[in-house]
Formats: C-alpha cells, sequence, structure tokens
C-alpha cells in the first residue's frame, strides 16, 4: 500500500527529529515543547481535512477526527475513504499510539497532537510547555512560533474558538503547509 500521507508528517518530524520516549517534544531544531494537559484546553470534537501542500506542488489529504475532554484528547487518523491509519490518545502525560500500519521511525506522532494545542489552547497554557529561548505570540487570528527571531512555524484561524473553521498552517523550513479545514457535522 502507498502510504504517501506519510511524506509531509515525515518532512514535520524531521525538523526536530527525537525519539517520542525521550523528553519532550521537537518542533523546530532547539524548540523543544511539552504538550499540555487536555484539561488545560477547550472541550471539543470535531473531523478535519487535513491537506498538506508539498514543496514540488502536490499535495497529501488526511481525515482526522479529534476529540478532548477533561481527561483525555483522542484522534484518529484516516484516509479519505475511511481506513483508519493510527490514532493517538493523551491521557495523564502519557501518549498512546495505536498503528494500523507501520509509521516512519523519525516520526514522532506526539506532532499531531501538538498542532492542535497550539492551534486552540489558551496562549499563556501554551508558553507553560515552551523553554525560554522561543517565542509564542498572537496577533488576532494569527499565532507565530519563533526562535533567535526566526519564524518556526504560523497558525492562521479563521472563525471563532475554540473550533476554528480553517486553520493555515506554514513551516518555512521545510517549505510545508498544512490546511486544516473542520467539516460540517
Amino acid at each position: 500500500m502507498k502510504v504517501l500521507w506519510l511524506a509531509p508528517l515525515v518532512a514535520l518530524a524531521l525538523i526536530g527529529c527525537r525519539n517520542p520516549a525521550n523528553g519532550p517534544l521537537m518542533l523546530g531544531r532547539g524548540v523543544p515543547f511539552a504538550l499540555r494537559a487536555p484539561a488545560d484546553g477547550p472541550k471539543l470534537f470535531s473531523t478535519q481535512e487535513v491537506r498538506f501542500h508539498m514543496p514540488d506542488g502536490s499535495e497529501e489529504l488526511l481525515v482526522t477526527s479529534v476529540e478532548n475532554d477533561a481527561e483525555r484528547m483522542s484522534i484518529v487518523a484516516s484516509t479519505p475513504m475511511g481506513q483508519t491509519l493510527f490514532t493517538i490518545q493523551l491521557k495523564q502525560g502519557a501518549v498512546l499510539v495505536d498503528k494500523r500500519i507501520p509509521l516512519p521511525q523519525m516520526f514522532d506522532p506526539r506532532l499531531l497532537p501538538a498542532l492542535i494545542q497550539l492551534a486552540n489552547w489558551p496562549l499563556e497554557e501554551l508558553r507553560k510547555g515552551l523553554e525560554a529561548n522561543a517565542t509564542l505570540d498572537e496577533n488576532g487570528e494569527v499565532r507565530e512560533l519563533r526562535r533567535k527571531g526566526r519564524t518556526v512555524l504560523t497558525l492562521r484561524r479563521e472563525g471563532q474558538p475554540p473550533l476554528f473553521k480553517k486553520v493555515t498552517l506554514d513551516i518555512p523550513s521545510a517549505s510545508i503547509r498544512a490546511t486544516i479545514t473542520t467539516l460540517e457535522d
């Protein structure tokens, strides 16, 4: 089975590369991030279409179902045809992954909950997960993560919190852009 949708996730993981069992998630070179507790974020449930725009002009599509409550965050990642690829659950500080297909060794599955948190959690709570060498700022609907004056990632959010209708993620160092659209129930 061809799993081209993994290419953007692998590219994101290679930005910082760190084994998920060892410390914080690396959002970029020198930008560690400690995942925040599900209870610190908004209660939400949604199905989202995640469209990755690759540097070569190609696009990859992934469908995710995300649920967050006071006890856990759960993510189910599927193909557009509905085949479950993997599930992720964040509960009591632990990340549990159920892989239905082999995932690349360099892929840190904590990346998906981190991106969801960066888009939706309160800014002050997110800053607690960053070390002093990184800054996370918000200007209206745009959140920007920077290190040493360089942009690591930008999130442009459209709609109303806690669940934005559309989020555009830009990672300049990897020339990757992702558009996350919340699907209607």
